[in-house]
Parts: C-alpha cells; sequence; structure tokens
C-alpha cells in the first residue's frame, strides 16, 4: 500500500515538473481515495491547484493538509503563497513565520516572505528577509534579483545595481534581474557597460521576451514591432486570458452607461493629475463613474478631490484580481478603463478575466498592451497613424487630442530667478525635466552637439540624486561640455514646479521616451517644448501635445532637424520669444487644455463603442473628428 501511494505521488511530482497539471491532479486524487489523510499528498494537490490559479481550491487542500499534519512546513510555506496571490497579505505572513518555525534553515521561506514585504511596501524589510535567505543560501539567484527589487524601490540604485549583477553572475533566468539591472543604470544615468545591451535591446535581441519587463524598453527601443513582440509575450505568460466569469448578459442594461477606472494611482500622481479634470467633465446624467483604486489608502489631495468626482469610489487593494472582476461583473460595469497597463502597482490580471464586456487601455502605460481582452487603445493620428497600426492588438479610438489635461492646475505666484540656480542672466536656457531613466547616450550627444553650437546657453535639468548629477556632468565633459554650463533642479511642490518652468527659454525633449505630463505641464505653464518624432507611441507623444496645442513647428521628423531648430532658436531668441508668444495666445483656445470638449469627444467614442458591443459587432478603429 505505501509503496503504491509513493508511486502515484512520484509520479505527480514528475508531471508538475513538467506542466502536466491535469496528470498530477488526477494520480494525486488516486492517491487520496487510498489514503485520504496523507498531508504530503494533500499539500501536492494544493499546490496543483495554485499552478491552475485555482487558489480557493488550493487553499482548501493546503489547510486540510495541515489539519492532519500540523508540522508540515512545506504546506505552511505553499500556504502563504497562495494567500498572498489572494492578498490576504496578513494571513500570508502568518505562514511564512510558522514555516521558518518550523524549519529555519528554509531559504525559500524567507524569499516569499521579502516578496510578501515588497506587497506591504515594508521594504528595508524585504531586504532584511532576502539577507537571510542568502546567508542560508549564498547561491540563491533569485533572492538576489528580488533584493535589487527592494533596493529600487527605496532608492538605493547602486546597491540594487550590485543585487542584479550577482544574480546575473549566479545564472539568474527570470528576466528580472537583466531587466531591473538596465532599469537602475537607466535612471542613475550611469551608461557604463550597457551600450552593447542598448543595442541589443533596441533591435529586440532578446533571448527569453517573455520573462523581460517591458516598460523598461520604452526609454530605449525605437521599433513599434519589437515593442509589441516583447509585450505579447511577456503578456501571454504573466497575464493569460482567464475564462473563469464567462460570457456577459446583453439584456440587462444599465440606465446610464457604467464606466469603471482602474488604476493604483488615484493620489498625488501623474496619472491623477491629468485625468481629474476628465472624471469632473464627464456628462453624469449618460454616464456613471466608478473608482477601483488598486493602491493604497493614502489621503492627500488628489485623492480626495477624484473621490469628490466619482459616483463611487471602491477601495479594491485588497481584494484578488478574481474578485475585482467579479465585483465588476457585479456592478454592471459597462466599459472598464485601465488607466494602468504594466506600470507599478497595475493588475492587467484583472482585465484577464474580462472585468466588463469592452475594455480600453488609456495613459498609464503608453504602447499596446498585446493582449486579446483589450478592446481598444485610446490615442490620436500624430500618435498612431496609419503605417504604425499592425503594431498595436487593440483596434484604436482616435481622439482629436490623446491627452487628458486638468485646466485646474495651479502655478505659484513665486518668481524664480535664474540667478538662484547660479545662471548667468544672458544665458538662452534650456531644460527638461523628464525622469533620469528617460536619458540616454544618443540624447546626450545632442544635447551637447546644441550647447557647443549656442556659446550662451546653459542646460537645466531634473536630478534625482547627487549620483545621477555626477554621472551626467561627467558625460558632458567627455562631450567637450564643461559643468559650468550645467544646472540641476531639485523637486519641488507641484504649483511651485510648474513656476519654475518660466526661468527656461525652452524645453527639449527625449527619446523614444518623449515628456508626457512634463510636457503638457511646461506647455501650460508657458513653455516651449521641442520633440521629435519616432516609430513608438511614447516617442511620438510630444508632437501629439505640439499639434494639439497649435505649435506644430516645434514638431522635427528627425533628431538631426530637432537639433538644427534649437541651434536655431538658440541663436535667435526672438524667434523663441515669438513662439512664446503663440503659446500664451493658443493655451487656453485649442484642444490640449480644452477638457469639456475632450470629454465630450472621448464619451462619443465610448458611445460608438457600445454600440457595436450591443449589435454583436467586433470592435473596430473609431475615428472622432
Amino acid at each position: 500500500m505505501h509503496a503504491l501511494i509513493n508511486n502515484l505521488m512520484t509520479l505527480a511530482v514528475g508531471y508538475l515538473q513538467n506542466g502536466d497539471l491535469a496528470g498530477a491532479e488526477k494520480l494525486l486524487k488516486q492517491s487520496l481515495t487510498v489514503a485520504p489523510r496523507n498531508s504530503e499528498a494533500l499539500r501536492l494537490l494544493g499546490v496543483t491547484y495554485a499552478f491552475k490559479k485555482d487558489l480557493q481550491e488550493a487553499l482548501k487542500a493546503l489547510d486540510k493538509a495541515i489539519k492532519i499534519d500540523p508540522n508540515n512546513w512545506l504546506a505552511h510555506s505553499n500556504r502563504g503563497n497562495v494567500l498572498k496571490d489572494l492578498n490576504q497579505f496578513d494571513a500570508a505572513l502568518k505562514s511564512y513565520e510558522k514555516t521558518i518555525a518550523l524549519q529555519p534553515n528554509y531559504a525559500e521561506a524567507y524569499n516569499n516572505r521579502g516578496n510578501l514585504y515588497q506587497d506591504l511596501k515594508r521594504y528595508e524589510d524585504a531586504v532584511k528577509s532576502y539577507d537571510q535567505a542568502i546567508a542560508l543560501q549564498p547561491n540563491y539567484a533569485e533572492a538576489y534579483s528580488n533584493s535589487g527589487n527592494a533596493l529600487k524601490k527605496l532608492n538605493l540604485f547602486e546597491l540594487a545595481i550590485a543585487a542584479y549583477q550577482k544574480a546575473l553572475e549566479l545564472g539568474d533566468k527570470s528576466g528580472i534581474a537583466l531587466s531591473g539591472y538596465l532599469s537602475s543604470k537607466m535612471q542613475l544615468c550611469d551608461w557604463a557597460n550597457i551600450h552593447e545591451l542598448l543595442r541589443q535591446l533596441a533591435i529586440g535581441d532578446i533571448s527569453n521576451k517573455e520573462i523581460f519587463y517591458p516598460f523598461d524598453l520604452m526609454s530605449i527601443c525605437p521599433s513599434p514591432s519589437v515593442i509589441q513582440e516583447v509585450m505579447q509575450a511577456y503578456m501571454f505568460k504573466e497575464n493569460p486570458v482567464k475564462s473563469d466569469l464567462g460570457g456577459f448578459d446583453k439584456t440587462v442594461r444599465n440606465i446610464k452607461i457604467r464606466i469603471g477606472y482602474f488604476s493604483p494611482d488615484f493620489r498625488n500622481h501623474a496619472v491623477s493629475f491629468l485625468i481629474a479634470g476628465l472624471i469632473e467633465a464627464h456628462d453624469k446624467d449618460k454616464f456613471e463613474l466608478i473608482a477601483f483604486s488598486m493602491g493604497a489608502d493614502e489621503s492627500d489631495e488628489m485623492r480626495e478631490r477624484l473621490k469628490a468626482s466619482f459616483d463611487e469610489f471602491i477601495d479594491v487593494s485588497s481584494k484578488s484580481d478574481l474578485q475585482v472582476a467579479k465585483l465588476a461583473r457585479e456592478m454592471k460595469i459597462d466599459i472598464a478603463i485601465d488607466l494602468g497597463g504594466i506600470t507599478q502597482n497595475s493588475r492587467p490580471s484583472i482585465f484577464a478575466y474580462r472585468a466588463a464586456p469592452i475594455q480600453i487601455s488609456y495613459i498609464g502605460y503608453l504602447g499596446t498592451m498585446a493582449a486579446p481582452y483589450y478592446d481598444y487603445i485610446i490615442a490620436d493620428e500624430i500618435i498612431i497613424p496609419a503605417e504604425y497600426r499592425d503594431a498595436y492588438s487593440e483596434k484604436i479610438i482616435y481622439l482629436p487630442s490623446y491627452q487628458a489635461n486638468d485646466p485646474k492646475r495651479e502655478i505659484s505666484d513665486r518668481v524664480f530667478t535664474r540667478e538662484e540656480f547660479g545662471i548667468p542672466k544672458e544665458s538662452f536656457v534650456y531644460c527638461c525635466f523628464n525622469n533620469n531613466y528617460k536619458f540616454t547616450p544618443s540624447i546626450l550627444d545632442g544635447w551637447s552637439r546644441i550647447l557647443l553650437r549656442v556659446d550662451k546657453s546653459a542646460m537645466l535639468l531634473l536630478a534625482e540624486s547627487d549620483t545621477v548629477k555626477k554621472n551626467l556632468l561627467a558625460e558632458f565633459s567627455t562631450r567637450g561640455i564643461d559643468s559650468s554650463r550645467i544646472f540641476f533642479a531639485e523637486r519641488l511642490s507641484r504649483a511651485e514646479y510648474l513656476s519654475r518652468y518660466r526661468i527656461a527659454d525652452l524645453f527639449l525633449d527625449t527619446s523614444p521616451y518623449n515628456a508626457g505630463t512634463t510636457a503638457s505641464d511646461a506647455l501650460w505653464a508657458g513653455l516651449p517644448v521641442l520633440t521629435f518624432l519616432g516609430k513608438t507611441f511614447s516617442a511620438r507623444m510630444g508632437g501629439s501635445l505640439l499639434k494639439a496645442v497649435g505649435l506644430p513647428e516645434l514638431i522635427c521628423n528627425s533628431q538631426k532637424a530637432y537639433e538644427e531648430l534649437a541651434i536655431a532658436m538658440g541663436l535667435n531668441p526672438a524667434r523663441c520669444h515669438a513662439i512664446r508668444e503663440k503659446l500664451a495666445s493658443n493655451r487656453l483656445n485649442t484642444p490640449l487644455f480644452d477638457i469639456n470638449e475632450f470629454a465630450r469627444s472621448l464619451e462619443n467614442a465610448l458611445l460608438q463603442a457600445y454600440d457595436l458591443y450591443l449589435l454583436e459587432t467586433p470592435p473596430k478603429n473609431i475615428s472622432i473628428q
């Protein structure tokens, strides 16, 4: 009897390792008919259910295993993983602690606990837990990689780079280490030893596309088809289609169309700074607006404003993806708009379950979601021209202007002076306040050529740390630019940050990841923005904004043309001043900052998408003129 059970379980483990979940489940159930109180068989059955993403059944099996054998430490560990996936974080932590108490030398439990601490945003505790895992298992590549992730969240990028490098040396195959290493280096503008890596990634030379984080390609990859290919592989692995909830009943209609906005960033965040005015401008007689908030419930000015704007504001941060999708179904959401994509703390798996019959990607992630459950992506003719549509799995909702903007952005009365920064008063001041990871060697080459041609010019940049400043000054120096011409700005309150734009003459955009909110901030503050068009979504966003504010003359078709125009304007400040006056005239009379017109255009598109759904017509491109 024992031999039979052991044989069945050994075979089941083999099936599990080979991914044959149905075979493993069948064998384990067979063994349990012979020995129903076999704790280890129940544990393995729980693991099988967990692999199948049937988390509730997994939890039942693991609870039975522990009830039979309270000292089954692997069952406690597996139970912690399932509870973590169910977002039951307190219970998961207790399971991990129980595992460690029963088996203090089990390195994986410390690693898993570290991952849980990251979910709880306890990043310092996470690092300590990974250190304990590594102390027990010095060659634990995954723990090094996970530690790098936690160190990144603490903005300890140099330590994160060291952790990722160690993971890569140990043969990390997850893709997380490579992606994290690259993004940390880019965040510090530390380009030493990565030029060849940048070149390979830019052309899509990635050995395991399904495990590379696509977001990290956006600042270096000029090809929309490469980004689509990597994103498709990633989404298929990480967020496959889930058919648990079945179809929709079209016979049940809401009085108003219910729009669910899903985001982890309903707070003082770039996404909310853009969409707050839209939520307020929506026609509440025709649409009912529900916020599904996936981020921490941290009260701030923007969160309170949004809570007052939505018809209903629901904190779903503690619910599982399936639970959120079920809730959206129960609330009869007609249209689900994902404002996060794959950005930090977003949860595309909610959409994999089909939270609503129409699902749309907008503004948080700048590119195709490359998954069949996203029906539409919102853009305009500049961002996705006809020749690049094939690089998007979604149908396109074309609006007159892509980006929603909040007309209530307050600009501080504080008057900044160049003297405060040590910038000579007579200088022509170029600036860029984009995130540092958007800076590339190619962009710095261009900026340096501009500065070399315009003698009395200076560059004002945002720098997140002293390390970034040091690295940028070194890079400029190798390109012949003296450090006396480079100046750095710190983060300020939003109103003062907007006012500070006024000391500059021209904002120089980055590519292939343009300024988004930052560019519209500059334009709102009255500062002209110069950009050039690439091929990807993120490389055409600046052009979209400039067209929508009536400044097409600042959209260049190549980096060379961009550099030449920046030089021409620097050598002829009167030309720049004339454009500044045109911007002042256009600002409130063009589509970019007309949130009421934007809301009507979006609503028109949503009504068309809803009509297509009711007619059982597949999604198709929708153009609003």
